[in-house]
């Protein structure tokens, strides 16, 4: 497949105006971004089936088209560049620096001067021997006398290696080839008003002093550069020239005019992509330079992966967050409120380093927007429901604008930011009734409460994106689980700390609803691990994640209690039934007809057999060693 593009174009103060003679561009159009994947600032394709979709869609969801690369941005970026003035000091990371402090990777780019060019030297270096000279001539206000001019003419190709000071000079027209990568540290820029923003510290801290190497090299025809990271090769036809890529080809027309594969016309300032094992042919005559990606070492690829997770502030987003940082994840949370950035959960994962807070909510689009557009994340795990079942029948609206449209809004903003990110969903039992058990992913969807309403939305919607637009998201459907970072508001904390005031001495009695309500009791902690291993797959697709095994409510409380070394009995029916202490016969549990729900579920209980089979995931807890963990024991 050929793929032509229509350039993005960025204003800049410093224009030319050599870019209004080769396309049709606003005034002050200072760099074509003739190839680019960057998200907003995508190339459009402008030809075949694809026409009118960007680049970086492209490169996202046809990865096959590219030959199935390991990175998850388009990795190169092609770019003309028209200076009508001086460009400020600049310098780039290491791969090093770059995973140390911003993680990402470095910057390796090139300068073709192309025939327009009227500049005759590029800045190529500073002429110091280390940090602390450099931070002095800075002070002094003397950098411009320690600048490296090297001369240059049109066909040379300047190689810029991360760590050299470089900057284009007036008049500079270049064709510039680089790597995908958001880290430029500016180190000058001549005191000009207004002014912007210098990267002072970080340009002393990977600035390159060695100034022998040989950078500048005569680009004549057929000329090839070759590096790790990708090769630069200038093509003359002077007839007929057919070529077969192993990887995908960049390619863009110095000048002249020629016949791509028999019916495309190409001319100056074309530029196109010869899609992996697509024979080109070219005939005519014209001069282009092409350009081929590698594949980066596995040396390189060590960027952190990056995790959002909605409803941080739970124990699903603890135990979570606790375990991608031990992966050496970057992990982000999405809190509702500031004052939340104050819960001992989250002072805890601060303090781990790599774990960062984001105020947003999932009824506002916007914030939702601004979170990813920040942190453009590889795995998205959405833990943030409005998740009581009897709150849902005082609070139906709300519940569903969280839980229904909440999900929707966030697979939206995946969609429309085009990430490529895996989602997690994760979704309730509740979508069963529970009348008819164990359940499997057979057992169809009988919602009773307005949650379940809403949790069957979110499934649907979850499938609907996947379908409809090529997004890794899944449904995980997680049977009851619980853990000591449970709020006070759940049967299971309220259970366990009437336990440790009756075993403290206190005279109280524990207050619930449907004693017989049959429910798992798994560990959050094995949960977490779980939800990760479901996206981890190669390809998308829904699973049920449950123990196997249920205990009544009344068996979860005779277990509790037992653990203070108090042996419960119960008797009566109905709403007369209690617990009683068998050694001293007090009355420690009693029904409230309040917290009985309409249409409770009877028996929610299934197996993980199909995520087992594909994960060989197991549980490690069972409801003792979970009722000993919220113990504290």
């Amino acid at each position: 497949m050929i793929l032509f593009l229509k350039p993005y174009f960025e204003l800049k103060p410093w224009a030319g105006d050599e870019l209004n003679k080769i396309y049709e561009c606003p005034n002050g159009t200072g760099e074509a971004w003739i190839v680019s994947g960057y998200n907003k600032k995508s190339s459009i394709i402008t030809n075949g089936i694809y026409k009118g979709r960007s680049l970086r869609w492209l490169y996202l969801n046809h990865p096959e088209l590219f030959g199935y690369p390991e990175e998850k941005e388009f990795p190169l970026l092609l770019k003309i560049i028209s200076a009508g003035d001086d460009l400020s000091i600049q310098v780039h990371p290491n791969d090093d620096y770059a995973l140390k402090t911003k993680n990402q990777l470095g910057k390796f780019e090139c300068w073709y001067f192309l025939d327009e060019n009227k500049a005759t030297d590029a800045i190529l270096g500073v002429n110091v021997k280390n940090a602390m000279e450099l931070k002095t001539v800075l002070e002094q206000g003397t950098l411009e006398n320690y600048l490296i001019r090297k001369p240059i003419t049109n066909g040379d190709l300047a190689v810029i290696n991360p760590g050299r000071v470089h900057a284009l000079t007036k008049g500079s027209f270049i064709l510039e080839a680089q790597e995908s990568s958001d880290i430029t540290y500016r180190l000058y820029d001549y005191n000009r008003l207004p002014k912007r923003e210098l990267h002072i510290k970080d340009s002393l801290n990977v600035i390159d002093y060695d100034n022998d190497r040989k950078i500048i090299y005569p680009f004549k025809d057929k000329a090839a550069y070759k590096d790790s990271h990708f090769d630069i090769i200038k093509l003359e036809i002077g007839k007929h020239l057919t070529y077969t890529p192993d990887t995908y080809l960049i390619c863009y027309v110095l000048d002249g005019n020629g016949i791509l594969n028999g019916k495309y016309e190409v001319k100056k300032g074309d530029p196109f992509i010869v899609t992996k094992d697509e024979k080109a042919t070219l005939d005519g005559n014209a001069k282009v330079i092409a350009i081929v990606p590698k594949k980066k070492g596995k040396e390189r690829l060590k960027m952190r992966k990056v995790a959002l997770i909605t409803g941080v502030i739970s124990q699903d987003g603890y135990y979570l967050s606790d375990l991608l940082l031990s992966k050496d994840y970057e992990v982000h949370g999405l809190i509702q409120t500031r004052s939340q950035m104050y819960s001992p959960i989250i002072k805890e994962l601060e303090a781990r380093g790599n774990f960062f807070i984001h105020c947003a909510d999932m009824t506002d689009t916007s914030s939702l927007n601004r979170v990813f557009e920040l942190v453009n994340p590889d795995e998205i795990y959405h833990l943030a429901k409005q998740s009581h079942v009897d709150l849902s029948f005082e609070m139906p609206e709300y519940t569903t604008e969280v839980n229904a449209i909440g999900t929707l809004r966030l697979l939206d903003a995946i969609r429309n930011s085009e990430i490529r990110t895996k989602l997690f969903n994760m979704s309730s039992p509740y979508l069963f009734s529970g009348d008819r058990y164990p359940q499997t992913d057979e057992t169809r969807f009988e919602p009773k409460s307005p949650f379940a309403v809403a949790e069957e939305y979110a499934y649907r919607i979850v499938n609907t994106y996947r379908e409809c637009y090529n997004i890794y998201a899944v449904n995980g459907i997680c049977y009851n689980h619980e853990s000591k970072y449970r709020n006070d508001t759940y049967v299971s904390q309220k259970i366990i700390n009437a336990v440790k005031r009756v075993k403290n001495g206190e005279d109280f009695i524990l207050e619930l609803g449907n004693l017989n309500a049959s429910r798992e009791w798994g560990h959050a902690k094995d949960y977490a691990k779980a939800m990760w291993l479901a996206l981890q797959l190669k390809e998308p697709t829904d699973f049920i994640i449950s123990t196997g095994k249920a205990y009544t409510v009344r068996d979860f409380v005779i277990k509790a209690y037992k653990k203070a070394n108090i042996d419960l009995v119960f008797e009566g029916t109905g709403l007369n039934e209690v617990g009683i202490d068998v050694n001293t016969g007090k009355v420690l549990v009693k029904i409230n007809k309040d917290y009985l729900r309409p249409n409770d579920a009877k028996v929610l209980v299934s197996s993980s057999t199909k995520f087992k089979d594909e994960t060989g995931f197991e549980f490690e807890h069972d409801i003792d060693s979970l009722i000993d963990s919220m113990m504290g024991e």
